[in-house]
């Protein structure tokens, strides 16, 4: 059974470093430039796992790479899927027997195995992204969710702030005590 970590506090007061990730340490909230290396139909790949990654708060920076790669990866899995399409899955490729003389065998077409391997360094690639459902809690958020200020609670907090105009006349209250006084 492991220990339990010492606090903070503790480390600090006995000059040693934890060994853990600060939780309180947060990832700025960036954008990663697009690369000048990709077609316009990568282009369009990265764009489109840029914002799904944004919408989940978990995009910053340095995740451009491993989304220019998802990119390359998807385009170059979309061109081999459509010659597998066409030629299909098993292809009659001829080759020479013993005499030299052409014969016909069916093998595997060789476009299956890029869309294979395709496939395998696109899930790996969504799973360092956390774009799957087994890996999205252990992606960090880079900024957490803010509280909506409401214009009226910082005008009660503050003194230089200017005081809401309440739809209630209030009371005169020296009215209030002249009149109490004159009823004694």
């Amino acid at each position: 059974m492991p220990r339990e970590r010492k606090p903070l506090d503790e480390h600090k007061l006995q000059g040693t470093k934890p060994q853990y990730v600060d939780p309180s340490v947060e990832v700025a909230p960036s954008r990663p430039r697009y690369p000048k290396d990709l077609t316009p139909d990568q282009k369009r790949v990265f764009k489109r796992m840029a914002r799904l990654i944004e919408r989940r708060r978990s995009l910053t920076e340095g995740d451009g790479d491993l989304i220019r790669l998802f990119a390359i990866t998807y385009v170059r899995h979309e061109k081999a899927k459509a010659k597998v399409e066409e030629e299909g899955e098993v292809k009659v490729y001829f080759r020479l027997d013993n005499h030299g003389e052409q014969v016909p065998c069916e093998k595997q077409n060789l476009w299956l195995k890029i869309v294979q391997d395709c496939e395998k360094q696109m899930i790996g690639l969504h799973d360092r992204l956390g774009t799957t459902p087994l890996n999205r809690n252990k992606v960090k958020q880079v900024d957490p969710p803010k509280p909506k200020e409401d214009p009226d609670d910082s005008a009660k907090l503050s003194r230089h702030a200017p005081q809401p105009q309440s739809s209630e006349t209030e009371p005169d209250l020296d009215a209030a005590l002249k009149a109490s006084e004159s009823i004694q």
